[in-house]
């Protein structure tokens, strides 16, 4: 047990090692089961050591000692050893899946609330002057919700023939083929995410500019909190605008080499990428917020008096 684990893993380390000098991809499905497969040996052989010690305890406490364990300990920890062993071939593929879909989902769809909030502020900011927009801004909860629960059923469905198995060559045609498709969704869907994100922040900007130039005109002060507020949420939503241009163009580059190309770059690096932007976006919308700022600044003002002390 010990030594097939021991002589997998070395075997893995070695395989990854050269795939990093000869700079091939660590994505593909062989090596991240093979990865599954010794974590689960790992797993197993550290249940079976404990399990193994404790038997030769027991059976070496019958032979070199006058007292002895009672036997129901025994078949107790050989249960332990079951359920364990259960858990880690059963559930651990689930639990994997599971962890995987979870991850996916919060990448995903942190840049589509990211884009649905930069629209919610495009309603509240910009008046409305057409029949539809009307209508839009009345429903605009209605419309963001039923938005993200599409986000959802797009990625589910997305992640779902990602872990398709195909059985047959056959099968495995129709696989490739909704694969790529799966891929150019994904491209179409993200420009559409920069079309919205990108439109609304210029839209806004260009109704506060036309605004401001107004209340210029007509010798009105710029000092009124609502127009303070709106420059602010327009100047996050300028800054979220480019955060999520960048990341979109990596999305682009990324599922385009996946189609149109024999080698793709990791999935890691686009999930890299995705938390930067999540971490980016953290602090934009904590930055606007006038909470934040205050204790940001009671933290500067106690620094600064620490220091002097």
């Amino acid at each position: 047990m010990v030594g097939s684990s021991c002589a997998t893993v070395c075997y893995l380390h070695r395989h990854m090692k050269s795939m990093k000098e000869i700079g091939s991809p660590f994505s593909s499905p062989r090596l991240h089961s093979q990865m599954r497969v010794t974590i689960a040996g790992i797993l197993q052989g550290i249940l079976f050591l404990f399990t193994a010690l404790w038997i030769f305890i027991h059976y070496s406490s019958k032979v070199f000692s006058s007292t002895s364990f009672d036997d129901n300990i025994l078949y107790t920890v050989i249960s332990l050893y079951k359920f364990g062993t259960t858990l880690n071939l059963g559930i651990g593929q689930a639990f994997y899946s599971a962890s995987y879909l979870i991850m996916l989902y919060m990448a995903s769809t942190s840049m589509s609330t990211s884009v649905w909030l930069n629209f919610f502020y495009y309603t509240q900011i910009v008046p409305a002057q057409q029949a539809l927009f009307t209508w839009v801004k009345r429903n605009i909860k209605s419309i963001i919700y039923w938005g993200l629960f599409g986000d959802g059923m797009f990625i589910i469905t997305g992640f779902t023939s990602t872990n398709a198995n195909p059985t047959d060559t056959a099968s495995l045609t129709v696989l490739l083929h909704t694969l790529t498709a799966s891929e150019c969704l994904k491209i179409i869907y993200v420009f559409f995410c920069l079309c919205v994100m990108l439109g609304s922040s210029c839209a806004t900007v260009c109704y506060l500019h036309r605004h401001m130039k107004s209340m210029k005109e007509s010798g009105s002060p710029f000092s009124s909190p609502r127009l303070h507020s709106q420059m602010r949420v327009t100047i996050a939503g300028i800054l979220q605008g480019i955060l999520f241009l960048f990341t979109a163009l990596w999305i682009f580059i990324h599922y385009s080499s996946k189609v149109l190309s024999s080698t793709s770059f990791d999935d890691n690096i686009l999930y890299t990428v995705i938390s930067l932007y999540k971490f980016g976006t953290t602090l934009n919308l904590g930055i606007g917020q006038a909470v934040f700022r205050q204790r940001a600044a009671d933290i500067c003002l106690k620094a600064k008096q620490a220091l002097k002390l």
